[in-house]
C-alpha cells in the first residue's frame, strides 16, 4: 500500500514526456532563422534540456531576438509535437494507478503552463495530476524551490519526492526539504544525478510505483 501522504511533483520534459528529439529540432529549426551559419554540437543540444528557453538563447543572441526567439521556437515546438512526443513504457498505466490509489501529483517546469497543459493533453496524461506550475507562474526557477512550495502549497501537502531528469530537479528538491527521485534515462548521464544524491534512482515507472510500495 503507498502511502498518501507523500506527494509526487514531476518535471515534465524527460521525465513525463520524452520530449528530447522535439526539443532539438526546434532549437535548429530557430538557430536556422537567427544563426544560419552555426550549427549546433551535440554538448551544446544536450545543454538545452533543463534551462528556460530565454536562458538558453541568452547565450547566442541578445536584446530583442531573444524573445523573437522564444516566439519562433515555441511556435514550431507545438506545431511539430506529436511528430516527435512520446511516453516512457507503462508511463500511462502507472500514473492512472497512482492517481486512482489518491496519490496527488502536480507538474513543475520551466516550460510555460499552457505549453506544458497542452502537451499533457496531447499525451492523455493531463488528468492524472492535480495541478501544473509553469515558469510563467513563479518568479524564481529551479533549483530555488519556490515552483515546488507553490505545488505543496496548492496540494495541502509537506511530504513527497521531486522526480526529474536533471540536476536542477534534485537541487530543487532538497532545497524544498522533500526527498528526490532521479530517472537513470537521462541523455545527460546518471553521473550528474548521483553527485546530487538523490533518494533514489527508477529505471522505469515500474519501478517507481515498486519503490512508493516500499516507503
Amino acid at each position: 500500500m503507498i502511502n498518501t501522504d507523500n506527494v509526487l511533483l514531476f518535471d515534465l520534459d524527460g521525465t513525463v514526456l520524452n520530449t528530447d528529439e522535439l526539443i532539438f529540432e526546434s532549437f535548429r529549426h530557430t538557430f536556422k532563422q537567427f544563426l544560419p551559419e552555426y550549427t549546433l554540437s551535440e554538448e551544446e543540444l544536450l545543454s538545452f534540456l533543463g534551462p528556460p528557453l530565454r536562458e538558453s538563447f541568452a547565450r547566442y543572441l541578445s536584446g530583442h531576438q531573444v524573445d523573437e526567439a522564444v516566439e519562433v521556437y515555441r511556435a514550431y515546438n507545438r506545431e511539430k509535437h506529436n511528430d516527435y512526443v512520446t511516453l516512457y513504457p507503462h508511463e500511462t498505466e502507472v500514473l492512472k494507478k497512482l492517481h486512482e490509489e489518491g496519490i496527488k501529483m502536480a507538474i513543475v517546469t520551466t516550460k510555460y503552463k499552457d505549453a506544458a497543459v497542452y502537451g499533457l493533453k496531447c499525451a492523455d496524461l493531463y488528468q492524472y495530476f492535480d495541478i501544473v506550475i509553469g515558469s510563467d507562474e513563479v518568479t524564481h526557477g529551479k533549483p530555488h524551490p519556490e515552483a515546488l512550495r507553490v505545488a505543496l502549497s496548492h496540494l495541502n501537502a509537506t511530504k513527497g519526492y521531486m522526480i526529474g531528469d536533471n540536476v536542477t530537479d534534485i537541487q530543487a528538491g532538497k532545497n524544498a526539504g522533500i526527498g528526490t527521485i532521479g530517472v537513470t534515462w537521462s541523455l545527460k548521464g546518471t553521473q550528474l544525478l548521483l553527485e546530487e544524491h538523490p533518494d533514489y534512482m527508477m529505471e522505469s515507472y515500474d519501478d517507481l510505483y515498486q519503490y512508493l510500495e516500499r516507503m
